[in-house]
């Protein structure tokens, strides 16, 4: 009898103590979690640190000059008039995605011109579609910008800090610990390769990438043309060099 009373007990309790964890969930953790009306997505973070695979390779998949806006909404340009009506930003991800599908990379790489801003009404919308193929893959990947991802609804800065949230981006608005106005531009950093599970490597880094933005639109000496990589970003590569040399 004592044994079946004290299972009867425990049921109120038990009862009690799911109600109060649901209360906490709804008034707490819930309203945390929106934004106006709209749930914030928490970013899903790939595997870390990059690493070399356990047969010494680790592919990169680079690309470059997407020029996304708005989908199928956007024709192609240069193709044959026969093919301008099928043509559009979805011919561009499917490549991307057979690319990934054979190539089977470890990491992919975006070198600018991500979107084409003068033809995108939303730059947030054109990246999440530029970057669409590399976020379905759940593979580990970076980007910086060219001369046109800027010449919408976002700034630099505003651009790479929404890439730097999104789903497997290991990419960084600048590097840490270092000032905005100390250096030049927005997607300066580096990243770490480790050797292979298993290897004396493990948990060394033997192979650093890195990433430096090139600017976009620059005037020098009354000539209109294209940016490139200034003083302070070179300042900062000496810096982490010498840091190797140790």
């Amino acid at each position: 009898m004592g044994s079946e009373g004290g299972k009867w007990l425990s049921l109120p309790f038990l009862i009690a103590f799911i109600a109060a964890t649901l209360y906490l969930l709804q008034t707490l953790i819930s309203p945390r979690l929106m934004l106006g009306h709209e749930v914030v997505k928490i970013k899903r973070k790939p595997d870390l640190p990059l690493r070399f695979g356990s047969d010494g390779t680790f592919k990169i998949l680079q690309v470059a000059d997407m020029h996304y806006a708005k989908g199928k909404m956007t024709r192609c340009r240069d193709v044959l008039p026969s093919e301008f009506e099928y043509c559009s930003d979805l011919n561009t991800t499917r490549f991307i995605r057979r690319m990934i599908e054979v190539e089977k990379p470890d990491f992919l790489v975006f070198t600018g011109d991500n979107i084409f801003g003068p033809s995108t009404a939303d730059a947030a919308e054109s990246l999440l579609g530029a970057f669409g193929p590399a976020i379905e893959s759940r593979l580990p990947w970076a980007a910086i910008l060219g001369n046109h991802d800027q010449e919408s609804t976002m700034t630099r800065e505003e651009l790479m800090s929404f890439i730097s949230l999104m789903d497997y981006s290991v990419s960084q608005i600048n590097p840490p610990g270092i000032a905005t106005e100390n250096i030049d531009g927005y997607g300066n950093y580096n990243l770490q390769v480790h050797g292979a599970f298993g290897s004396d490597l493990a948990n060394t880094s033997v192979l650093d990438l890195f990433f430096l933005d090139s600017g976009d639109r620059a005037t020098l000496n009354g000539i209109r043309g294209y940016g490139w990589i200034k003083e302070s970003q070179l300042h900062w590569l000496r810096s982490i060099y010498e840091v190797f040399q140790v």
